[in-house]
């Protein structure tokens, strides 16, 4: 209902002698429905234009398994990376998943903290956002048996030249077919057995410039995940982690 001129002014002298928390409590009593809706468009909108702001188109993801990264080679395998194909850092990113730790170790702290990153790694496949593991022997072997990592011969023939590179760095390894388990440990009394088969599946890395530099103390291995999307970047990472500089 609209107000006639003499309620207006008896609002406004009314207004005029309460205190500044008085006034606030008004305003709050008889206007809070408005003020919440104004709040809750006011956050989401910020929430849009910070998601904007910061959003970076996901290249490549990567993981790392026992193995240790320091800052200046996880900035080399990442925005290093990014520069050397053009692409912006800014608005671009290598997705990282960092302090995997594998291992067919009993203990149980270690089967622990083996089974979280295992589910890290089984998640990350399965919503496609893992496409390379850097590793060390252990994590190789066991993400080899697993039947997870990509032969590699046929997708390196692809660049002639990466080929020839990497000539004498492909490392084959033992990928189970199929194995009897669950039953072995169920009851340890029936023989482990297993079909088994020999695929080249992983890049001996820590033999070529960038990672020498770094100071690895053992061997790391470059594996491509099996149902990686991003066939192009990873050739392209190979190809710059390979590079002679």
């Amino acid at each position: 209902m609209k107000l006639t001129e003499s309620e207006r002014a008896e609002n406004r002298e009314f207004l005029a002698r309460m205190t500044l928390l008085q006034r606030l409590d008004y305003i709050f009593e008889y206007y809070k429905f408005p003020l919440v809706l104004m709040l809750i468009a006011v956050v989401a909108l910020g929430s849009i234009l910070y998601y904007r702001i910061t959003y970076k188109n996901t290249l490549l993801c990567v993981a790392y398994a026992n193995i240790a990264v320091g800052d200046t080679m996880n900035s080399a395998l990442g925005e290093g990376f990014l520069r050397s194909i053009g692409a912006d850092p800014g608005k671009n990113e290598v997705k990282v998943y960092s302090g995997l730790y594998l291992t067919q170790d009993a203990s149980v702290q270690n089967h622990q903290y083996s089974y979280a990153s295992r589910l890290k790694i089984m998640a990350a496949m399965t919503s496609r956002q893992l496409d390379i593991m850097l590793m060390n022997r252990e994590a190789y072997d066991i993400m080899s048996a697993g039947g997870y990592l990509l032969p590699l011969e046929e997708l390196i023939t692809r660049d002639s030249a990466l080929a020839g590179r990497i000539a004498g760095k492909l490392t084959e390894n033992t990928v189970i077919l199929d194995d009897n388990d669950i039953e072995h440990k169920l009851d340890e009394s029936i023989p482990y057995q297993a079909v088994t088969k020999s695929a080249s599946n992983a890049i001996l890395i820590s033999s070529f410039d960038l990672f020498e530099r770094a100071g690895f103390s053992g061997d790391v291995y470059l594996g491509v995940i099996g149902n990686s999307t991003r066939i192009d970047a990873v050739l392209q990472y190979i190809d710059y982690l390979t590079a002679e500089t």
